[in-house]
């Protein structure tokens, strides 16, 4: 099947509702500002719109790219042919019975409002940060102490090897530091229950927010930590680009934030994805060159 097939099926089957946009800038969609066009950008508006699209792609053999918030990722400067997000999905935030239901394409923002609006302690330390739930979950993030599965219960999902929807109830084993079971690329979050209190915590949310503008998230676009610490040995992937000299360095239009050794910023938004590989591979390089620890990176080239 074309993509203009696709597209075609997608409009006329009376299953999908939402926008499907062609030649779209992925540019606009990434936090780093990185990337050519998408043949594609289907965006659903409602969950179940966003698992017919899905079915649809993966029964007719169409490769595609799934977006969340598009935090974590630098999109190829060629662009892909194809990209399904989950982030126009309409269906809300509940709360019911000290749990939380978020959909995969809710924003933390929006989660955030949710719970302040209706007094609930949780997600305190997810205030500012970027991205969409789903997204949060399939790189089980970690911030401030916070990991996404710590309140976790379970997770709706789409199989990709039989097109059904299942639910995944969490086992601890399944995850760790950067690692979640959604990762095997053979599962689609849809939506996670996570438990919840009451009582949200308002300083808690201010001192994150203030701490995330003191360490510069907001000063430049950038896709956060470029490279993964390694706790169990004691790494901090920022201290050791610090101690390597590498604050400041540029590649072309990528530079090491001046102010985190862990941020690779965009700063005037010219530079490309071959320029943040190549930033990448000389970080790597010196790194393993000076200290003999091998960086990897935890941002997406897709």
């Amino acid at each position: 099947m074309t993509l203009e097939e696709f597209k075609t099926l997608l409009l006329t089957s009376g299953e999908f509702s939402g926008k499907i946009l062609e030649n779209e800038k992925l540019s606009k969609h990434s936090t780093m500002n990185v990337g050519g066009d998408a043949g594609l950008f289907v965006e659903p508006d409602s969950e179940a719109g966003f698992v017919f699209a899905l079915k649809e792609a993966v029964l007719n053999r169409i490769d595609f790219f799934l977006l969340g918030g598009g935090s974590n990722t630098i999109f190829p400067d060629e662009g892909i042919p194809l990209v399904i997000t989950s982030r126009l999905i309409k269906d809300q935030i509940t709360y019911s019975d000290s749990t939380l239901r978020i959909p995969a394409g809710a924003s933390w923002g929006s989660v955030i409002s949710f719970c302040k609006n209706s007094n609930l302690r949780g997600f305190e330390c997810f205030t500012g940060l970027s991205g969409s739930a789903g997204g949060a979950l399939f790189m089980n993030a970690s911030c401030f102490g916070l990991s996404a599965c710590h309140n976790l219960l379970s997770v709706e999902y789409l199989d990709k090897n039989d097109c059904t929807v299942k639910i995944y109830k969490k086992d601890l084993k399944d995850w760790g530091y950067k690692k979640s079971p959604f990762q095997t690329g053979d599962k689609v979050i849809l939506s996670a229950i996570f438990n919840v209190k009451k009582g949200f915590d308002e300083a808690k949310s201010a001192e994150v927010l203030e701490k995330r503008k003191t360490m510069g998230h907001f000063k430049a676009p950038s896709a956060g930590s470029a490279f993964k610490n390694k706790p169990e040995e004691e790494i901090i992937a920022g201290k050791i680009i610090d101690e390597c000299g590498l604050k400041g360095f540029s590649c072309g239009g990528a530079q090491i934030a001046p102010w985190h050794g862990n941020f690779i910023i965009n700063p005037e938004k010219k530079a490309s994805c071959a320029d943040i590989k190549a930033l990448v591979e000389k970080v790597q390089e010196t790194v393993l060159q000076k200290t003999g620890i091998k960086l990897e990176t935890e941002i997406l080239f897709v």
